[in-house]
């Protein structure tokens, strides 16, 4: 095949009939596992010419020919849903100098993809990825609607909490109520915490408008005991910033936490200190609550520290050994699937105290995309993956 230089071209454009080069092209199934045997035989059947690159280690295992362009595709066959982590390293392998000779990528799962990915890549404009969704002998290329699942009618309980202040619990609960409302959800944020924060900063909430024909989601900031026009708001998220003084926070909502989430840093004065924080914080939990599960979460991770971020991760994960074999419902988020990068955005938040501008989140894309929102939303995928909170989520906690 001669080289052709990369060119970018609308998805339309890739559906157009194929030319006497693409009909000529051989199509190689060696060394395929079944569900690859399939997605080659619908996409040939959808006029693509199809190349496997399977056995060796590439971001993708499908070469595919069309309209004179070439197409790498990734076909996933696992238990869970495929996560933005997954997606962010084929966003990474498309932007960078080694897929060249591509013009898009296109990525195969078995079992759909988490809300998560279908939010970054709509809010990103991520416009050289295609998504499609093998089941049974029929490929599914506008699959977002197609792969919602019927919910339960429960609201969703999440805590941020630890009994010590300045770990960033607040930024935290706002940060994970603006990913959960990305994807599609309005979401109560309830501030315990006697000083008010997320009421200083959010005032009575913020609305994330729509984007790519989704429609927007209202984050609605409560405080328990006063109404402020939400009262009768119907949410599938309740997450709640904690009082860290542990007697602060109303019973109630202690004892209706499905998840608690407990931020601590990644550094030696972190886990010299904080991992007796953390234990005293996960004991004062279980006095109250003890279906809940809990998650030590990393915030504030210097990612360019490898080295040292390795060493660290490996004794934090080792003062938790103990714990999770005592409670099997505590769990330690090792930073290597997911942690709070620290990032300006995050640092900077809340800037609009001082400058007079509307309360806002840290989405906004720096560089070639936004850190806090591709954190959080891997965050959330991380809780989908790890709980029943696919199954949990929907309707109506009042207020």
């Amino acid at each position: 095949m001669p080289n052709l230089p990369p060119k970018r071209i609308r998805w339309s454009e890739l559906l157009d009939d194929l030319t006497d080069t693409d009909r000529n092209r051989s199509i190689v199934i060696e060394r395929t596992t079944e569900t690859e045997r399939m997605a080659i035989f619908l996409l040939r059947r959808d006029n693509w010419s199809v190349r496997s690159v399977s056995g060796v280690q590439r971001e993708y295992n499908l070469e595919l020919f069309k309209y004179r362009r070439q197409i790498a595709a990734k076909v996933v066959n696992q238990r869970n849903k495929v996560s933005l982590g997954q997606i962010e390293k084929f966003i990474d392998f498309l932007s960078g100098e080694s897929s060249a000779d591509f013009d898009g990528g296109i990525c195969i799962s078995t079992t759909g993809f988490t809300r998560s990915v279908y939010s970054y890549l709509r809010d990103e404009n991520i416009t050289n990825l295609k998504l499609a969704i093998l089941e049974g002998s029929e490929l599914h290329w506008n699959c977002e609607e197609f792969d919602h699942e019927k919910e339960r009618n429960r609201s969703t309980y999440i805590g941020v909490f630890t009994c010590k202040g300045g770990v960033g619990k607040t930024t935290i609960a706002a940060h994970l109520a603006g990913a959960f409302a990305l994807n599609g959800y309005d979401v109560s944020l309830v501030d315990l915490d006697r000083q008010r924060n997320m009421q200083k900063l959010l005032g009575k909430g913020v609305y994330l408008p729509p984007a790519g024909g989704r429609k927007g989601a209202r984050i609605d900031v409560i405080i328990p005991g006063e109404t402020n026009g939400t009262s009768d708001r119907k949410t599938k998220f309740v997450i709640c910033d904690c009082n860290p003084e542990f007697d602060g926070n109303p019973t109630g909502f202690l004892r209706r936490f499905d998840y608690c989430i407990v931020p601590t840093s990644l550094s030696p004065l972190g886990i010299n200190k904080n991992a007796d924080v953390i234990k005293r914080t996960f004991d004062l939990i279980r006095k109250e609550n003890t279906k809940a599960q809990l998650f030590v979460l990393i915030n504030g991770l210097q990612s360019e520290e490898k080295k040292r971020n390795h060493l660290l991760n490996q004794v934090l994960k080792t003062e938790f050994e103990a714990l999770s074999n005592k409670d099997s419902r505590c769990r330690y988020v090792d930073p290597d699937e997911v942690a709070i990068r620290f990032s300006k955005q995050l640092l900077y938040w809340g800037f609009h105290l001082f400058d007079g501008t509307s309360p806002t989140l840290a989405f906004r894309t720096y560089g070639r995309y936004s850190h806090p929102r591709m954190d959080f939303l891997k965050l959330v995928d991380y809780l989908e993956r790890h709980t029943d909170i696919e199954n949990d989520r929907s309707v109506a906690a009042r207020f």
